[in-house]
């Protein structure tokens, strides 16, 4: 997908990476993932990045297996190397996947994460991610969806601008997303928005449900 969440990881011994931004955003994250969370099945996280965050969705949420995934090596062997750190028992291995793939199917997922990625994408991409999103859901399964957003055509704060700004400097094709075109691209795939959340430092967790059949 071209995306790269974790640039500023720094790696540790055993192959774990650690992102500073994992550990800020991780509590409320889970908190405000805890109502839309299955009581059983498969969830899949799409791009997983360092695995600090998939694997304590898992520790929070027990009664699910998560399935963590990714399209970098060294992140993958991140992602594997936390889960065998901390023993969690309810991860599956993680799986390399290009979630802008057009035919890319593992599904149907009773619950798909996406945290910090739509702002690292062009916008082609993200539409191909989100009709990715809509054909591995379940019919009224739920993609949780976090990360910084236009809203209103306008930055949240001056940070969010200056951090678009740097960016698209380095590629004009991504930067920040109109929460309401995400929102429109979603509602074509036949995702509908159940929750819009306000979360810490002006981003936001956007949940969106897959029509019934």
């Amino acid at each position: 997908m071209g995306e790269q969440p974790h640039s500023i990881a720094h790696q540790r011994g055993d192959g774990r990476l650690s992102a500073p931004s994992a550990s800020r955003n991780l509590s409320p994250i889970v908190d405000a993932m805890e109502t839309f969370v299955p009581s059983q099945g498969v969830a899949l996280e799409l791009a997983s990045g360092t695995g600090e965050h998939i694997v304590a969705f898992a520790q929070a949420f027990p009664q699910v297996t998560w399935q963590p995934t990714d399209i970098s090596a060294e992140r993958l062997n991140s992602i594997d190397a936390w889960r065998a750190e901390l023993g969690v028992q309810n991860m599956r291995m993680a799986q390399f996947l290009d979630a802008s793939a057009p035919a890319w199917h593992s599904g149907p997922m009773e619950m798909i994460v996406t945290v910090n990625l739509m702002h690292l994408i062009p916008d082609e991409t993200a539409q191909a991610v989100i009709a990715g999103v809509a054909r591995n859901l379940a019919p009224g399964a739920v993609w949780f969806l976090y990360g910084p957003f236009r809203t209103g055509g306008q930055f949240r704060s001056e940070g969010d601008a200056s951090f678009h700004a740097t960016l698209s400097g380095q590629d004009p094709l991504i930067g920040y997303k109109d929460l309401e075109t995400v929102q429109a691209w979603a509602e074509k795939a036949g995702l509908h928005t159940v929750d819009l959340i306000e979360m810490p430092a002006n981003n936001l967790a956007l949940v969106l449900r897959r029509t019934s059949d």
